[in-house]
């Protein structure tokens, strides 16, 4: 089962002429069977509404330690985050899929057009067990390569933007903190990718302060080698800025080719 993205011999051939190493095929073929990426379904090439597109990845914590915070989550990433993108005017240009995690990994959609995606709720968005980070990522970033070089080996032109958002350090993955960060340092060398991770309310948790000044989301950040990680509250205020800043970027990728400008 390939999800439509046809021969995948083919579609690793084109990745690496494109200049991805095997850092990063060696990761996604160690996902590529597993049910996050098996069960991700693409808009079809023939459904696209232009021939420039980005493709925005949200990753979602969905561990026991969110449960209190899952309505204000979903109020915000509804609102501030999918509304704001269906307003805006990148909005034809813009496809987005979500994975949630907890012990396990669920991707909740596939590479949709805003009009499409469906909003979170409290079925489908439900807290519970532990933190599977590191597969949640991986998971992320193999269904993003794959669909990815579908789209640029068909003339496509795409950049691709990774959000995972997470309130804790991974303690349930199969991947490590080295198998993501070698294949992050991999697709920013693509210089059409953009990689963030976003830490609710880690500094109150972690309690420390680092020597070089970074904050715990920035330090966790730079474990799995994304260049930006950024600190929220994790209420109903920090919930709502933090999924504004994401739509934001998400605009700013499609419009000019490089997000996160809004964090700074």
């Amino acid at each position: 089962m390939n999800n439509g993205l046809g021969n995948l011999d083919d579609l690793f051939q084109s990745a690496q002429d494109d200049g991805l190493t095997d850092d990063t095929m060696d990761l996604v073929i160690a996902n590529l069977n597993g049910p996050a990426v098996m069960t991700a379904v693409h808009t079809p090439l023939d459904q696209l509404a232009t021939n420039e597109v980005t493709l925005a990845m949200n990753i979602i914590d969905m561990s026991g330690s969110m449960s209190s915070h899952a309505n204000d989550l979903i109020h915000a990433y509804n609102e501030d985050y999918l509304e704001a993108l269906r307003n805006s005017s990148a909005a034809d240009d813009i496809l987005v899929s979500t994975i949630l995690f907890d012990d396990k990994v669920e991707t909740l959609h596939g590479y949709l057009p805003l009009e499409d995606v469906p909003n979170l709720n409290n079925k489908n968005y439900r807290p519970d067990y532990t933190t599977a980070l590191y597969d949640a990522i991986a998971a992320g970033i193999t269904n993003m390569v794959l669909y990815a070089q579908q789209l640029r080996s068909s003339g496509v032109i795409v950049r691709g933007i990774i959000m995972a958002y997470t309130d804790g350090a991974d303690n349930a993955s199969k991947q490590t903190a080295q198998d993501i960060q070698k294949s992050a340092e991999d697709l920013l060398k693509q210089e059409i990718y953009s990689l963030a991770l976003v830490g609710f309310g880690l500094q109150k948790q972690m309690g420390f302060k680092d020597p070089n000044g970074r904050s715990p989301a920035q330090i966790m950040a730079e474990g799995i080698g994304f260049p930006v990680g950024f600190d929220a509250s994790l209420n109903a205020s920090g919930l709502k800025h933090i999924f504004h800043l994401a739509s934001q970027s998400a605009m700013q990728m499609s419009q000019t080719g490089a997000a996160f400008g809004v964090f700074s």
